[in-house]
C-alpha cells in the first residue's frame, strides 16, 4: 500500500471536497475561482488534483459493479448532492489504496457528515428529539441516535445546541476528539480547534468528560477549553460569544489580530493581520455573512488599510 505523507494526505482531502463541491449543480463562479486559487497555492494541491484526473479516467477501465453505484450516487438530487458524490468518489476509487486512503480521510474531516456547513455557512435545523442544531461557518455532525443514548459526533467547527427533554430519558452526549459533554437540559456551545474543545454554557449546565481526566460540571454563563488529558480554567462566557447564530461577530475591546483571526473562519482564502496593527483595540456587532462590509468598517474605524492581493489573499496592514 502507497504511504503518503500529512501533506499529501491534506491536499487529497481538500481535493475531494472540490471535486465534490464542482460537480454539484449549485456550485458558483466564486466556488470556482476558490478552486482556481486552492490549485495555484500550492505543489501538494496541483499533485492532488492530478490523482483525482486520473482516477476519472480509470472510471472507464473499471469494473461496473463498481463505477455504476458511483455513478448512481453522482446522479442523486441535490437534496444531498456533495456527500452523495464524494461517496460515489470514493466508491469509485475504493479498490485501490489511494483512493481507500482518500475514503478514510474524508470520513475524518466530514465531507459526509450528516450535517456539514461550507466556509461562511450557517445552518440551523431541528433534531429527531427535538433539539435545536446550529451549526457554524465550515462546520460538520454526524447525529447517531440509538435507544440508549443521543450521541452528536463534532468532526470539526461549532455548534450550538438547544436540548429538548427525551421521554426515554436518553443521555445527549456531544462527542469531540478529546472527549464527549454531556447536556444537562441546556444551551450550549461546543468548538473544535487543533488540538482542544471549548464549551460555553449559556443556560443550565453540562458535564465536561474529558478522555482521559475527571469530569467538570460547567455552569451557565461560564466556559472552559479541555484536551484529551487536562481541563484549562474555567471562565465567563464572553458577551456575544453566540451571536454567530444570528450571523453576526461580537467585539468587546478586542485585539485586532484576534478578530482578524475570527473573521477568516467567515471567508474563503487567506485573511491575515500584519503582526505591527495586530494590538489595536476593535469593539462593534459585524455581519458574517458580509466579510468585505466589514474588512472596509476596519479601515474607518482604526489606522489601517485592506490590502487584496487578490479576491482570497487579504492583509489589513498599517497605515
Amino acid at each position: 500500500m502507497t504511504v503518503l505523507h500529512a501533506r499529501q494526505r491534506a491536499a487529497l482531502e481538500q481535493a475531494a471536497g472540490w471535486f465534490g463541491l464542482l460537480q454539484c449543480e449549485e456550485a458558483s463562479v466564486a466556488d470556482q475561482a476558490g478552486w482556481q486559487a486552492w490549485l495555484e497555492r500550492d505543489e501538494y494541491n496541483r499533485w492532488a488534483w492530478a490523482q483525482v484526473e486520473q482516477l476519472q479516467q480509470r472510471l472507464h477501465d473499471m469494473p461496473t459493479n463498481v463505477t455504476g453505484r458511483a455513478l448512481r450516487l453522482a446522479e442523486q438530487p441535490a437534496l444531498g448532492s456533495r456527500r452523495s458524490i464524494l461517496k460515489g468518489f470514493a466508491m469509485m476509487v475504493g479498490t485501490g489504496a489511494l483512493g481507500y486512503t482518500t475514503y478514510r480521510q474524508g470520513q475524518r474531516a466530514g465531507w459526509m457528515a450528516d450535517y456539514h456547513t461550507r466556509t461562511g455557512e450557517r445552518l440551523d435545523t431541528v433534531l429527531a428529539d427535538g433539539s435545536r442544531l446550529q451549526l457554524n461557518t465550515d462546520s460538520a455532525v454526524d447525529v447517531l441516535y440509538s435507544a440508549t443514548q443521543r450521541r452528536i459526533q463534532l468532526h470539526k467547527g461549532e455548534l450550538l445546541l438547544n436540548s429538548a427533554v427525551d421521554p426515554a430519558r436518553r443521555p445527549l452526549l456531544v462527542q469531540t476528539a478529546q472527549g464527549s459533554i454531556q447536556a444537562l437540559g441546556t444551551r450550549f456551545a461546543v468548538r473544535a480547534e487543533a488540538d482542544s474543545t471549548l464549551v460555553s454554557v449559556f443556560e443550565h449546565q453540562v458535564r465536561i468528560n474529558p478522555s482521559g481526566a475527571a469530569p467538570l460540571v460547567l455552569d451557565a454563563g461560564t466556559q472552559c477549553r479541555f484536551s484529551a488529558n487536562q481541563l484549562g480554567a474555567v471562565q465567563q462566557v464572553n458577551a456575544g460569544q453566540d451571536a454567530w447564530s444570528q450571523g453576526m461577530l461580537v467585539a468587546n475591546d478586542q485585539r485586532l489580530d484576534a478578530f482578524v483571526a475570527e473573521l477568516s473562519r467567515y471567508r474563503p482564502g487567506w485573511l491575515r493581520c500584519d503582526p505591527a496593527v495586530g494590538g489595536l483595540r476593535i469593539s462593534g456587532a459585524f455581519a458574517t455573512d458580509d466579510s468585505d462590509q466589514t474588512l472596509r468598517a476596519l479601515s474607518t474605524a482604526l489606522p489601517v488599510r485592506v490590502v487584496q492581493t487578490t479576491r482570497y489573499w487579504v492583509t489589513v496592514v498599517a497605515l
